[in-house]
């Protein structure tokens, strides 16, 4: 089949509904405190507002800026505007009369500020980097007034800009548990936020040092907790403590703590103004996005495309509006292709582990189009998208920049020429996302269920259509949107960390997980194999003929420094029995690891009937069905049927009903 059949096809339904995009909020009395630009809410589906009160989805690019001119401009290895126009006046024009017929009204990140453009413009702050919020001391009393000093010199240029959205607060910043954990309890007592790790630990345990062993392990002789009042004090986690949750009690009260004192600072300094978040890093922490509470008014997050088909988990986006009803701006995602004509390598060379194509990379421009396009008509279908900007303009420069990162990630290339596929999907897509949008109210497809939709009911199961392998690195074969298993709760207040995919064949039954699920394996005190009790897992239970078959992957990391992390991750099966690995089974075509860097967990398997004692998998059939997923550390937890606890998951009592369609 050829892609951009598909695409036209699909062009010409959502731009046949593009009439009916009709809303027209009602406007409140403004005041001084009330931005200019604004957020609503329609059917169901979340918007911003405009100045004027017209519903706005942003379509962005970001870095649309002339850039200065270096060794490699000059060699014609990066893009610069001096090698092609004759003043920024003129630069300015052309890029601006590109953006509009493309079908952008936004401009993203670190782009140029130009009235001239004439487009809608959002601005990185950098406001916690450059108070020195992280990783110094963000609950030193002085923070507040030296956030609101930096915040007031930074919005200086901006202030009377009519073109303003709003501001980012950072870009990237991170809310990383452990390292958070560990940085401020090495730290000397003189630090505030040392002090509030400290009495947060000894409130915690009651002052008893007993209670804290039972979930850490001290280290380099810490006997008490006067001891942890010294600089270099370290605790490594106890495998199967709840140590885990401290942590991230302790990651919730410095993400709080940010969020306001951002939020106030430019408040204080720019009342107009949307505060559109921190452009969090292609992942987001469950109790970070609590921690943002109404110190917001846009979450905004940074998007690595999970397929190379542009299929978008719905896990993540679902999970956001769960955890904070805030609308949520994509600032980032992008596509790269091996077949480019500015010679990237789609790889960050310069690191203690080079990362070849961890962004998302496919081979031709052809399959970067198609893509890059299916991605965005599957933001627009989240109702509470309310844009999704490309990274970048420009090609990275040939080699790499700063940091290494050489990816052909531009709309144009280092020598001004613009790539006409990709181009063409989006000048034909722009147009009827607002359109897509709107729609998205109604729900999405899943995996069908009967009787209402409630978490007790009948799922059908479809039947797989394509051959499904599981030993090619690829879901590209998978039907996602159909495949989608509904249903999975988790405690609260958390939500589902991921998505579960589930099809089936005469020969057995295949299923894959994406997720979330960040975490340092030396954060845990350990000696030989890491435990399997602290391993992610993913936990599949059937009843079929009155027998119960239980089987467990459990994703085990082993240090290798030839991975970009550090450390690869191994997949081992085994059948459980009474909650504990009874008997391993072989993982050779049964089992892998879509090798995409951590925080993602790709997992992709396939259970032959035989291991449920049945010859064949037939239509009709009727089956008992839990699927239980943790995280590492026991951190997070999700279940198809029945409580979301570990007690459940390792011992499933609670079934959903399945039918083979």
């Amino acid at each position: 089949m050829k892609p951009r059949f598909h695409l036209s096809v699909l062009i010409l339904l959502l731009s046949f509904t593009a009439l009916l995009f009709t809303a027209k909020p009602a406007r409140t009395e403004e005041n001084i405190n009330a931005p200019k630009w604004s957020t609503t809410e329609k059917d169901g589906v979340q918007w911003l507002l405009d100045p004027d009160g017209k519903p706005f989805y942003s379509k962005g690019v970001n870095l649309v800026k002339p850039w200065p001119e270096t060794e490699k401009s000059r060699s014609g290895q990066a893009w610069c505007w001096l090698n092609f126009y004759p003043s920024i006046d003129e630069w300015r024009k052309k890029v601006s009369e590109q953006l509009k017929g493309w079908g952008f009204n936004t401009l993203g990140g670190w782009s140029d500020s130009s009235p001239d453009l004439g487009i809608a413009l959002t601005v990185d702050l950098e406001l916690g980097r450059g108070s020195k919020y992280h990783w110094f001391d963000p609950f030193d009393p002085r923070m507040e007034k030296i956030t609101v000093d930096l915040a007031k010199e930074l919005t200086a240029p901006y202030r009377n800009s009519p073109l303003l959205i709003g501001y980012f607060t950072d870009n990237e910043v991170g809310w990383w548990n452990s390292p958070l954990f560990c940085w401020y309890l090495q730290a000397g007592w003189e630090n505030h936020t040392k002090r509030h790790l400290w009495q947060m630990l000894f409130d915690h345990y009651d002052g008893s040092w007993d209670k804290l062993l039972a979930d850490w392990v001290p280290q380099g002789g810490l006997d008490g907790f006067e001891s942890m009042k010294a600089a270099g004090a370290a605790l490594k986690l106890r495998p199967t403590g709840n140590g885990i949750r401290l942590v991230d009690r302790f990651m919730y009260d410095c993400a709080q703590h940010y969020y306001e004192l951002m939020f106030k600072a430019i408040r204080a300094v720019h009342p107009g103004a949307l505060v559109l978040g921190d452009r969090l890093p292609l992942y987001y922490h469950q109790d970070a996005v609590r921690a943002m509470g109404d110190n917001i008014d846009v979450i905004s997050t940074n998007y690595n495309v999970d397929t190379p088909d542009g299929w978008v988990a719905p896990y993540f986006f679902n999970g956001l509006r769960k955890l904070n009803p805030k609308p949520v701006l994509i600032t980032e995602f992008f596509f790269a292709a091996g077949e480019n004509r500015s010679g990237n390598c789609n790889q960050t060379a310069r690191s203690d582990h080079p990362k070849p194509g961890h962004l998302m990379t496919v081979g031709t421009q052809i399959q970067r189009t198609w893509g890059a396009g299916n991605a965005l008509l599957n933001f627009a279908r989240f109702p509470n998208v309310v844009g999704a900007h490309w990274f970048q303009y420009c090609d990275e420069p040939l080699g790499g920049r700063e940091d290494g990162e050489d990816y052909n990630m531009g709309l144009v290339d280092t020598a001004n020429r613009p790539y006409e596929e990709l181009l063409e999907g989006f000048s034909r897509l722009n147009p009827v996302l607002e359109s897509t949008h709107e729609m998205s109210g109604r729900g999405r497809k899943t995996a069908s269920v009967t009787n209402g939709g409630t978490a007790e009911d009948q799922i059908h199961v479809p039947r797989a259509h394509r051959p499904i392998n599981v030993s090619d690195q690829s879901l590209i074969e998978w039907e996602k949107e159909a495949t989608l298993l509904p249903g999975f709760s988790a405690p609260a207040p958390y939500v589902p960390f991921g998505d579960v995919h589930l099809a089936w064949a005469p020969e057995g039954i295949y299923i894959f997980s994406l997720s979330n699920t960040y975490f340092d394996p030396d954060f845990l005190e350990y000696s030989g194999k890491f435990p399997y009790s602290e391993a992610f897992q993913l936990h599949f239970t059937v009843e079929a003929q009155g027998r119960k078959t239980h089987l467990a992957t459990f994703m085990l990391p082993e240090k290798d420094a030839k991975y970009p992390d550090g450390f690869g991750i191994n997949p081992e099966l085994f059948r459980i029995e009474n909650g504990r690995p009874a008997e391993r089974i072989g993982e050779q075509g049964r089992v892998q690891r879509i090798e995409k860097s951590l925080p993602h967990m790709a997992v992709e398997a396939f259970f032959p009937a035989s291991l449920f004692g049945l010859n064949e998998l037939k239509p009709g059939m009727r089956l008992g069905l839990n699927i239980g997923l943790v995280s590492y550390f026991r951190e997070f937890t999700m279940t198809l049927a029945g409580k979301p606890e570990m007690s459940d998951i390792e011992n499933p009592s609670h079934f959903r009903e399945v039918v083979l369609e």
